[in-house]
C-alpha cells in the first residue's frame, strides 16, 4: 500500500464524518512511559454533553411558560445530530455482548411432585369460585406452586444451596467481609435513590383523588372479611395493591390512609431497582447496570408513579424480573430462569391490568431468539422452556383465571373501557387519536 502523505493526514482530520482516521505512528526511539510519566487523558466527550444540554433545552421548550413545540423540535433535532456525531466518533459505544453458554437440558421431571401439583391446582381452582381467598384455597394454591417448582427445578450438584452456604458461613470461627470501592459506589447510588423516593413523602403529593378513595374502600373490605381475588369496584382491579396496602398500614401504623397507599407503591418502586441493575448487567456489564439503577431511581416519571399511591409501579415491578430471567435464561440455557420468569409473569397479572400484554412480549422475545443464529442447537429446548414458563405463570394466575372464566365481562371491562369499548363512540377519528396520544407521550 502507498504510504499516506502529510496531506492525507490533514484531510483525515478535516473530514470529521469519517469514522476511520489516520494516526501518526509512535516513535520507537521514545522511552517507555514510566510511573512518573504524564499520560494524556481521554478527551472530554463534548459532543455527547452538548447533545444532552440541547435535549434538556428542547424539553424545557415544551413546558410552561414557553410551550413552543417548534423550538423544542429544533433543539431535539440538533441534539440528535450531535448524538449521531458522538457515536460516529466513538464517544458512545455499546457494551460487548456477553457470551452465550449453551447447555443441553436433561428434560427431566419429577412425576412424584408433578402429580400432587396438578391435584392441588385443580382443587384450588374449584375452591376459587366465590371470588374470595380463604385459608383452604390459599394453602392448596401455594402447595400447587411449591410442588410445581419441585417437579421441574434442576439442582446443580456442583453448587450448594443458599441454606448450606449460610450454614457454613455461620459455622466459621472468624467472619471476614470485604468491601470494595464498587460496593461503596453501589451503596451511594442506593442512598441517592432512596432519598429521591422517600423525601417529603407525607406531603408530596399532598392530596388523594377519587381513585385513592376507592382503593381505601377496597382495603377496608378486606378488614371486614371480604378477601376478594378481583375487586369489582370502580371498573374492577386486581388485588395485589389492596393486600400490600393493608400490610403497610399494619407494619408502619399508618392505618387505612393515603400515606399507606404511597408507602406501598414506594416499596414497589424500590423493589424494582435491583432487577434494573441485574438486567443492565446482563445485557451489558455492571456499569450499564449501575447507570440503569441510578437513572430509574432519580428520573421524573418513575418517581411520580412511585409516589402517587396508584398501581402504576406494579407494572415495572414485575416486568423487570420477567425480562431479566428471560434474557438470562436464554443466554445461559437455564431452565430454572424460565421457571422464575413464569412465576413473576403470573404474579404480575395480579398487579396492574396493562400487564396483560406482557405474555405476548415474552412469546415475541423467544420467537426472536429462535430465528437468530445464536439459538442453533437450542431451539427445541427454547420452545419447551417457553411452555414451562407458561405453565408456571398459569399456576400463579390460577385465582384470577377462575374469576375470568366466571366473569369475563367484569374482568375485561376496565381494559375495554379505556379502548372505547363501552358502547360509546370515540371522541374523534381513531388514527388521529392514536397519533395525538403518541405525540403527547413522546413530549412527556
Amino acid at each position: 500500500m502507498k504510504e499516506p502523505s502529510v496531506l492525507d493526514y490533514v484531510k483525515s482530520k478535516l473530514r470529521f464524518w469519517q469514522i476511520e482516521k489516520l494516526e501518526l505512528p509512535p516513535d520507537e526511539n521514545l522511552p517507555e512511559p514510566g510511573p512518573k510519566t504524564i499520560q494524556s487523558s481521554k478527551p472530554i466527550p463534548w459532543r455527547s454533553l452538548l447533545a444532552m444540554v440541547l435535549a434538556l433545552a428542547g424539553q424545557r421548550s415544551f413546558e410552561p411558560p414557553v410551550r413552543n413545540w417548534i423550538v423544542g423540535i429544533s433543539f431535539y433535532l440538533l441534539s440528535a445530530a450531535f448524538l449521531i456525531l458522538a457515536v460516529m466518533r466513538t464517544e458512545w459505544g455499546l457494551a460487548p455482548i456477553r457470551a452465550a453458554e449453551p447447555r443441553l437440558d436433561p428434560m427431566s421431571v419429577r412425576l412424584t411432585a408433578l402429580l400432587p401439583a396438578v391435584i392441588f391446582a385443580l382443587a384450588a381452582f374449584a375452591l376459587f369460585g366465590g371470588n374470595l381467598f380463604n385459608a383452604l384455597n390459599l394453602i392448596l394454591w401455594l402447595l400447587a406452586i411449591i410442588f410445581l417448582f419441585q417437579a421441574f427445578w434442576l439442582r446443580d450438584p456442583m453448587r450448594s444451596s443458599i441454606w448450606e452456604r449460610m450454614g457454613k458461613f455461620i459455622q466459621l470461627k472468624r467472619w471476614q467481609i470485604n468491601i470494595s470501592r464498587w460496593d461503596l459506589l453501589i451503596l451511594a447510588a442506593i442512598l441517592l435513590v432512596v432519598f429521591f423516593r422517600i423525601y417529603q413523602l407525607t406531603g408530596v403529593p399532598a392530596e388523594p383523588i377519587s381513585d385513592h378513595a376507592e382503593k381505601i374502600l377496597d382495603v377496608y373490605d378486606i378488614t371486614q372479611g371480604q378477601t376478594h381475588i378481583f375487586f369489582p369496584r370502580n371498573t374492577g382491579r386486581e388485588g395485589f395493591q389492596m393486600y400490600l396496602t393493608l400490610a403497610m398500614a399494619g407494619l408502619f401504623g399508618t392505618g387505612l390512609s393515603f400515606l399507606s397507599l404511597k408507602i406501598g407503591t414506594v416499596v414497589c418502586g424500590l423493589a424494582t431497582l435491583p432487577y434494573m441493575y441485574l438486567l443492565g448487567k446482563e445485557i451489558g456489564n455492571r456499569k450499564v447496570g449501575l447507570i440503569a439503577l441510578v437513572f430509574t431511581g432519580i428520573a421524573y416519571w418513575p418517581n411520580v408513579i412511585s409516589r402517587m399511591g396508584l398501581r402504576f409501579p406494579l407494572y415495572p415491578l414485575f416486568v423487570a424480573p420477567v425480562l431479566y430471567y428471560l434474557v438470562h435464561g436464554l443466554r445461559r440455557s437455564s431452565r430454572n430462569d424460565f421457571i422464575l420468569a413464569g412465576f413473576f409473569l403470573g404474579l404480575g397479572l395480579h398487579g396492574y391490568s396493562p400487564f396483560r400484554i406482557v405474555p405476548f412480549l415474552v412469546v415475541f422475545a423467544v420467537f426472536l431468539y429462535i430465528i437468530h443464529r445464536q439459538s442453533t442447537g437450542q431451539r427445541k429446548q427454547a420452545v419447551i422452556w417457553l411452555v414451562l414458563l407458561a405453565i408456571t405463570s398459569l399456576f400463579v394466575f390460577l385465582p384470577l383465571l377462575r374469576y375470568w372464566m366466571q366473569n369475563p365481562d367484569t374482568f375485561s371491562y376496565r381494559a375495554f373501557s379505556r379502548m372505547g369499548g363501552e358502547g360509546q363512540p370515540l371522541p374523534g377519528v381513531w388514527w388521529q387519536l392514536l397519533l395525538s396520544n403518541t405525540w403527547n407521550a413522546l413530549k412527556m
